[in-house]
């Protein structure tokens, strides 16, 4: 998991990837509880994986948190460079001056 991906999440959306990997489907070796900061030792598609295969054990508010959950994860890094330079580029646009 990226940092960006980290924080581009709704607390929402974090409480349930968190629920994921510490109670419905922890690692089981070695025992411990993943929080923030562990979350970024992840890669990117066995993260996937893990969250992609809960969707079944979720209520139908938690599939709509997981739906947007899921579309943040599987951005790529050239998506979110997109996003971020389409973003700055009209801050950047705006005249400095104006007279």
């Amino acid at each position: 998991m990226r940092i960006s991906q980290l924080q581009s999440l709704t607390q929402d959306e974090l409480s349930l990837l968190l629920y994921i990997v510490n109670v419905i489907e922890p690692l089981q070796a070695p025992k411990i509880e993943i929080g923030l900061k562990e979350l970024l030792w992840f890669k990117h598609d066995f993260l996937i994986q893990k969250v992609a295969r809960q969707e079944s054990k979720l209520t139908p508010d938690g599939k709509i948190i997981f739906q947007r959950l899921m579309a943040k994860l599987n951005k790529t890094t050239e998506q979110e460079i997109d996003e971020y330079a389409s973003s700055s580029k009209s801050e950047s646009t705006q005249s400095e001056f104006q007279f």
